[in-house]
């Protein structure tokens, strides 16, 4: 539980008694609990889907066994294995879901990849597949490609057939980009970044995948050729490594944030998107639908392990501190 914003020492295990699950809601026993970049900023209070909720449980996307279930719902069963999402809560022993938020756990699935699968590969498909109107002849670009998102994109492209390249910040990254899928990695700690995405691809880029916020921004846009586009779902960059809120780096990178105006959108003849998948939730049926595909092109064997790090539930300051250095690969996730 997270009662007032802060450093690491904000998140407080707490003990409380959960009701009988409601109408059309599954109450399942929670195994493993996947770690993203929106559970740092509601620690922090930098989440506006959080505003005004706490004192606040984070967490988006859990795994485990159904324990009861309320009125209305038939797909579920007591003793069921499932994985799911939930607008805040999944940092918790027990939650009560709604039905269509949680799908079946194949059966050769651990919690582990149950808790980390559903928010990267459903925010990869849309930014690819829904925001960025990704063609099989498209150049793209994934910042951060070592990372959740970035691994699950290059997953995709790879199904897709594009030539990918992927960014990361250290070189201990690199093997993880290039096994992920991507054909060529820029390892921006020791190579010039843009010199070397000039260099890969003169013409520029159709499609660029942008989680870093001002910090690559305006140059990612810049690299767009004609017809580009730039897609936006995050803003690590933002970020302290201490877990604390640097105030004087916020307001210094919302000031370095590029605005884009719409003249130059239409001379340039690029496009710039974002999207926050939280806030898509209530889209029921297109983002049921999109699992549907991932999971059958998982069980077709075409999206390779992701890379999981667990750490206890108890350590969870230590893992938002260590997705907080940049150093970390794949997923993060609390088990029990």
């Amino acid at each position: 539980m997270v009662e007032k914003p802060g450093s690491h020492q904000a998140l407080k295990i707490i003990e409380d008694q959960l009701p009988s699950p409601g109408p059309g809601q599954v109450q399942v026993q929670v195994k493993a609990c996947g770690i993203n970049f929106a559970d740092i900023a509601v620690r922090l209070g930098l989440y506006r889907a959080a505003k005004g909720l706490y004192p606040l449980t984070p967490g988006l996307e859990f795994s485990g066994i159904v324990m009861d279930t309320g009125d209305g719902v038939d797909e579920f069963s007591k003793g069921d294995r499932v994985f799911g999402v939930t607008r805040f809560g999944g940092y918790t022993s027990c939650i009560n879901c709604p039905a269509h938020q949680l799908w079946q756990m194949p059966e050769e699935w651990g919690f582990e990849k149950g808790a980390t699968f559903p928010v990267v590969y459903l925010t990869a498909y849309h930014a690819l597949h829904k925001v960025g109107h990704v063609t099989t002849s498209d150049k793209v670009l994934v910042h951060s490609a070592a990372g959740g998102v970035g691994t699950a994109a290059l997953h995709l492209l790879r199904i897709n057939g594009n030539y990918s390249a992927g960014v990361v910040g250290s070189a201990h990254k690199v093997e993880a980009a290039t096994r992920a899928g991507a054909d060529v990695v820029i390892d921006k700690n020791s190579q010039a970044l843009w010199a070397r995405v000039e260099e890969i691809s003169p013409d520029g880029w159709d499609l660029i995948l942008d989680a870093n916020g001002a910090s690559t921004l305006k140059e990612s846009y810049k690299h767009l050729c004609p017809t580009g586009r730039l897609v936006i779902y995050g803003f690590a960059s933002m970020f302290s490594p201490s877990g604390k809120k640097n105030l004087a780096k916020l307001i210094w990178y919302y000031l370095k944030t590029p605005r884009f105006s719409p003249f130059e959108l239409t001379t340039d003849n690029k496009t710039v998107s974002g999207f926050n998948l939280i806030y898509l939730f209530d889209k029921v049926e297109p983002f049921r639908r999109i699992m549907e595909t991932l999971l059958r092109w998982d069980a077709k064997g075409l999206l390779p392990p992701m890379p999981i790090t667990t750490y206890p539930f108890e350590e969870v300051g230590r893992a938002h501190k260590e997705l907080e250095s940049g150093q970390t690969v794949g997923k993060l996730v609390l088990i029990e």
